[in-house]
């Protein structure tokens, strides 16, 4: 019985341990975690400030097709 008390002791300080030791993630090819290569944060606002111009420049584009077209 005084074995079965020990080795739960043992787990009960392992368990500790593993609640007080913050868990690591794996790192990368290049030595970042996943979640600091790819940020939708950032993603978000850099697609509206690439994808914006690139709007403006085809919709005027249409629109100036459109207007030679309409009066010609």
């Amino acid at each position: 019985m005084s074995g079965m008390i020990a080795t739960s002791h043992i787990e009960n300080r392992a368990v500790a341990q593993m609640r007080i030791t913050p868990s690591k993630k794996p790192s990368g090819p290049s030595g970042m975690r996943e979640r600091d290569l790819f940020s939708l944060r950032e993603a978000i606002p850099f697609w509206f400030a690439v994808s914006s111009p690139l709007t403006g420049l085809i919709v005027g584009l249409l629109g100036a097709w459109l207007v030679t077209w309409l009066t010609s």
